[in-house]
């Protein structure tokens, strides 16, 4: 496919999102400084201390400091570090399949005037990655079926088409074209849905969702995980999912739709 755009090495940030002091730290920045195409790097964090940037000297990358905050303060001000055109939040327990920077930016130097590109991933639990995929990883990719017609990645039909039933794109994968995101990125009320709500606007907005197959990141499935702790502590995110299916759907389907998106919670 004629190449569109040109993307290189020069032109993607991986902003880390650093919490307190992570035992998984140290391996995720090592699988991006590993990648066949190693890109800009930062760490970005409201929670500094030394062992943070012990890890951050031992791979000169900067550390961000967020002053003020807060779950969704802290993903907002990390979208707004480095200067780079495409930029990715990465979660500090997360690694990177070698090859993750590289395809992606292939993806994108050959879509159409690209919002966003994500790729496929599977689970790891205990530090060993998964055999097979997770029933709810096979859902969601079922669910991409949309993206492998490259008009419907373009039109507002095929971006909602894939929302329909749930949210298929882990936000973990996702790098951002800079100028295509709103400010803020992230919304107040949506703590425990903020991808999601977030995907869906944009789906709104002319332009093209890159969809890279490949399994390119290995996504940790533990109790830090911030959607486990959540489906634990509150009942945000049923009303919050409930909200956004209620933007594509009828109150009486989105009722049996939460009836069986909601045991999805099992699987966290």
């Amino acid at each position: 496919m004629k190449q569109v755009n040109h993307y290189g090495q020069k032109d993607i940030t991986l902003v880390v999102c650093a919490y307190k002091e992570c035992a998984y730290l140290r391996a995720c920045i090592e699988s991006i400084m590993k990648q066949t195409v190693v890109p800009q790097v930062l760490i970005s964090t409201s929670t500094p201390n030394s062992y943070i940037q012990k890890i951050a000297d031992e791979f000169g990358v900067s550390v961000c400091v967020n002053s003020d905050g807060g779950q969704i303060k802290d993903y907002n001000f990390a979208m707004k570090q480095g200067t780079t055109p495409l930029i990715m939040l990465m979660h500090q327990d997360e690694l990177l399949h070698p090859l993750f920077v590289e395809k992606v930016l292939q993806e994108l130097n050959k879509t159409k005037d690209p919002i966003l590109a994500f790729t496929n991933y599977i689970e790891m639990h205990n530090d060993i990655v998964d055999q097979k995929a997770s029933l709810m990883v096979r859902i969601k990719r079922m669910l991409l079926w949309p993206l492998w017609f490259k008009p419907l990645a373009r039109r507002g039909f095929g971006k909602r088409l894939i929302q329909r039933f749930g949210n298929p794109i882990t936000h973990p994968t996702v790098v951002c074209v800079r100028e295509r995101m709103p400010d803020p990125c992230f919304r107040e009320e949506y703590k425990a849905s903020m991808d999601w709500d977030l995907w869906e606007r944009l789906s709104r907005e002319n332009g093209s969702f890159a969809y890279v197959s490949d399994v390119l990141l290995y996504h940790r499935m533990n109790d830090d995980n911030q959607t486990s702790k959540l489906f634990k502590t509150t009942n945000s995110r049923y009303e919050e999912e409930t909200l956004i299916f209620q933007r594509f759907w009828p109150d009486w389907i989105v009722k049996i739709l939460m009836h069986f998106y909601s045991k999805a919670s099992r699987y966290y």
